[in-house]
């Protein structure tokens, strides 16, 4: 099951997954990249902190709303990986494009200094 609870503040949707990111959970996730898309965000934090599990297609999906982010002009950024969750994501070379921050409160400091 994966929960996500989101809070918008000075101009960045923050985004903090708990639970599991993988394919039974996909569809949910991508719903709610559609409605962040609708609404227009186009700077948003992944914090990861609660994230247990992540899978091939989770982290497939994470480059799709990269790019969906990428292509509005906007930032993405991942923060409070916990150490398997890292792994997975350095195997896929995902963070390549995104970047990782260490925890939000730095997130909204790179945010500023990108923009």
């Amino acid at each position: 099951m994966l929960d996500i609870e989101t809070e918008y503040r000075e101009g960045i949707l923050f985004a903090r997954l708990s639970g599991k990111l993988e394919s039974r959970s996909i569809s949910f996730f991508k719903q709610k990249i559609l409605e962040w898309k609708e609404d227009g965000f186009t700077d948003i934090v992944f914090n990861l902190h609660d994230l247990e599990e992540i899978d091939r297609e989770g982290i497939n999906t994470f480059f799709e709303a990269y790019q969906m982010i990428h292509d509005k002009s906007g930032h993405s950024l991942i923060c409070g990986m916990n150490h398997h969750i890292n792994q997975s994501l350095k195997q896929s070379k995902i963070l390549n494009y995104i970047y990782e921050i260490s925890d939000e409160l730095n997130a909204i400091k790179v945010m500023k200094w990108n923009n």
